[in-house]
Formats: structure tokens, sequence, C-alpha cells
């Protein structure tokens, strides 16, 4: 699939231009996920590269939004129905397309591939990876990416926490998984914060942009203006100062 280029849109011609106003939404209610370094709380406050490249880009759009943290499957069916209401940070999958009007990207991760250490397969693709039971979030864009090529024995759940704590080298113990998927950069956190410490990255599935995806009923100009604000934001090196000071990869 051909990557769209930054602070892109998209037009729902289909649907009745009166669900669209001509101008900006006052109020903007933005969703999302405890997924560190791009969008977690720390000392009660809501923080990462993604919020704060978002947060910025409503401020320069003259747009109030608020932020709602939740389990990613609520936020996530929550955006694509409600009014003025977008999601954040998410990947731009073909199967997504015309679900969400899409502006970004805010964001970039690398989707990698973890086991126990002492995990002895060689992993260098993910048909290699099909044997083994892959911990997954439900509507997750790394879950929904591994069912597209191919990789169905994936174990879902709500809250990726529970992840780390299923790893296991027993092939045979029930309820467990050989291999979790996640962002490189917040594996080693989440996993701390559940107690576990002896993991390792096995195969890096792929580098994705992240995009702030919004409802097909949201105002059309509050998409085009938080595109914009977006747009003057990596002309003017505000985008690039704010990404430096995150570890992404």
């Amino acid at each position: 699939m051909k990557k769209p280029t930054a602070a892109t849109l998209i037009a729902f011609a289909l649907l009745p231009a009166t669900i669209f106003p001509s101008t900006p939404s006052l109020a903007l209610t933005l969703l999302t996920e405890e997924n560190p370094p791009l969008n977690y709380t720390e000392n009660g406050k809501l923080t990462g590269m993604a919020t704060e490249v978002v947060a910025e880009m409503a401020k320069r759009a003259g747009i109030k939004a608020k932020t709602e943290v939740m389990e990613w499957k609520t936020a996530y069916q929550r955006a694509q129905g409600d009014r003025d209401t977008c999601l954040y940070a998410t990947a731009r999958l073909e199967n997504r397309e015309r679900i969400f009007a899409w502006v970004g990207p805010v964001a970039v991760s690398r989707w990698t591939l973890f086991a126990k250490e002492g995990f002895t397969p060689r992993i260098g693709s993910l048909a290699d990876a099909r044997p083994f039971r892959i911990g997954g979030v439900t509507y997750d864009a790394k879950t929904e990416y591994l069912k597209q090529n191919g990789v169905t024995n994936i174990v879902e759940v709500a809250d990726d926490k529970l992840n780390p704590g299923k790893l296991t080298l027993d092939r045979k113990a029930p309820g467990r998984i050989d291999l979790w998927i996640a962002n490189a950069s917040r594996a080693k956190v989440v996993a701390a914060q559940a107690g576990v410490k002896d993991i390792k990255p096995v195969f890096a599935v792929r580098d994705d942009d992240s995009y702030l995806a919004c409802s097909p009923r949201t105002a059309a100009a509050t998409v085009k203006a938080l595109a914009s604000a977006l747009e003057s934001m990596k002309k003017d090196g505000t985008y690039k100062k704010i990404v430096e000071r995150y570890d992404l990869k």
C-alpha cells in the first residue's frame, strides 16, 4: 500500500454534506490509550510524543480538545461513530482507509516480535512466526496486520499489559503465548510494569507511521484545520523538536 503524504485527509464524498459543517467544531474529543512513549500518563498527566503533537495541532487549529484514556477496543469503536471524535495514535491500514478521516502521520513506531530469553527458534519472516502463539491486542493495528499477512495463531487480549506475563518457553502450556507483538519503544516498559524482565526482540516486523483517525461524523473543516496545523508544525520545526525528545526505535 502506498504511504499517504503528510497531513493528508480523506474526503467522504458519499456521505451527506449536511453532516459536515463548513466551519471547524468548537470542541473535539480525543480518545487514546496507555501506550508509551506515544501516549501515556505520568504523575497524573497525559503526555507522550503523539499527545504533544496532537495537543499542539488542536491549539494551532483553535479547537478546544478534551482527551479521554481508555482500553483500545472501546476507543476504536467510539471513534467510528461519535460526532467530533478522533483516535490516536493508530496505523493507517488498507482495511481501515474508509472507516476514518485521517490526519498525519503524527508519529512513527517499530512493530517487533518479542519472546522470553532462551527462545531459540529463528524468526526471519512472518512466515516463520506462523506456527507460534502470538499475543496481541483486539482491534490493534499490529494484530490486524498479522492477520492480513497470514498469521492467524493470535491470542487476543483487551489490555497489552497482560501479554508479557503470558510469555513462556513451554510450547504446550495452555493459555500461554510464545511471542508477543509490541512497539519496540514500549515493550520493555510494559514488561517491567508486569514484573517481567527476561524478554528479547526476535524479529522487527515493520516501521509504521501512526495517525490521528477521526470519525466520519467529525466536521470536515475540523479535519482540514488539524491537517493544516500539523503541516505548519513540520514546516517550522516544532514537530521535529517534539520527536527528538523521544526514543521511538
